[in-house]
């Protein structure tokens, strides 16, 4: 099989490698989303490299056909859920396993779907809706991802809304916002994915600079990229007694302005991962995903894609990988 493997940070070869064995499902990749978690270790970015370190096969965004495991998964269509907790402990036990403390992920711990065959535990498997383009099976884990945090939002109907970052994770939650009936004020500073997002109808505003979001007070704030500077901007455009989420996880350490936090009672949540229930939930939303979010780039030039990203080369806000 060809698998493409970080060697070192900023450096990916395309290598042939023997079929994975063992137990499990054995999956033909049809295609991998790259996350901004991908580009962060790539690029070897100080959270990524206190937490993973090359040579690593990544990709934890995967769609792929069962090509061999129990007859009823046989020919099948899934999305991986990436996660593998241990199930035991009381996190798990409590109805919490994306929070396990001992969890182990798809594409860091294990070889993952930046490669053209994947071998995963059957648990990990989730038949995709019928008809489904199989290639929007790799949007299931960002879905959900930003399924949990507008979740965690709770927004109201009618209710406005800053979403900090037009990236993949910016353009989920904007559109998983607007379903709810939430009025959507985007930032983003590639204008050009500013204005490509408000074409596609998932904004009712999106400016290149966050000053101008500044002006005024949103109940609700979410911080896709998570970086001091969207913490700080986000915490002052929320409104007294509001909530802002944080979903991004771009930097290491925030600081906060606590007498604006504490006179304004103001509410700061994280949002990581998804429950395996949550990730089932999103599943039938998948074809209501629109299909201008999404730029599909051949995987035998994904060194290509990398470079193509991080150069900002690419309007649409999510990049998958299709072999």
């Amino acid at each position: 099989m060809r698998a493409w493997v970080l060697q070192d940070y900023g450096s990916l070869s395309l290598e042939e490698r023997p079929l994975p064995e063992g137990p499990g499902l054995l999956l033909r990749v049809v295609a991998t989303g790259i996350c901004g978690s991908d580009l962060s270790v790539y690029k070897g970015t100080p959270a990524m490299r206190a937490r993973w370190r090359p040579p690593l096969i990544l990709g934890h965004e995967v769609a792929g056909i069962v090509e061999e495991g129990p007859e009823a998964l046989l020919g099948r269509a899934v999305a991986l859920y990436p996660a593998l907790p241990c199930g035991v402990c009381e996190t798990c036990q409590a109805g919490r396993p994306h929070l396990c403390p001992s969890r182990r992920h798809l594409g860091f711990h294990y070889p993952g779907g930046l490669a053209s065959w994947i071998r995963v535990p059957e648990g990990l498997a989730y038949p995709l809706p019928e008809g489904l383009p199989f290639w929007k099976g790799a949007l299931a884990e960002p879905l959900a991802v930003a399924w949990h945090a507008v979740r965690r939002a709770g927004p109201e109907p009618g209710e406005k809304a800053l979403v900090l970052g037009g990236g993949a994770m910016g353009a989920l939650v904007a559109w998983l916002l607007q379903r709810e009936g939430t009025v959507v004020h985007l930032v983003e500073p590639n204008p050009y994915r500013a204005q490509k997002l408000l074409r596609l109808g998932l904004a009712q505003e999106a400016v290149p600079k966050g000053e101008e979001a500044g002006r005024e007070a949103y109940p609700l704030v979410m911080d896709t990229v998570g970086l001091q500077a969207t913490l700080t901007q986000g915490l002052r455009a929320l409104a007294p007694g509001g909530k802002a989420v944080v979903v991004g996880l771009a930097g290491t350490e925030g600081a906060l302005d606590l007498q604006d936090l504490v006179l304004k009672e103001k509410h700061l949540f994280g949002s990581y991962l998804f429950t395996p229930e949550e990730f089932q939930e999103i599943l039938p939303l998948l074809d209501e995903v629109p299909e201008g979010l999404v730029y599909l780039w051949p995987a035998e030039n994904a060194d290509q894609a990398f470079l193509a990203l991080l150069e900002g080369r690419i309007a649409e806000p999510k990049l998958v990988l299709v072999w």
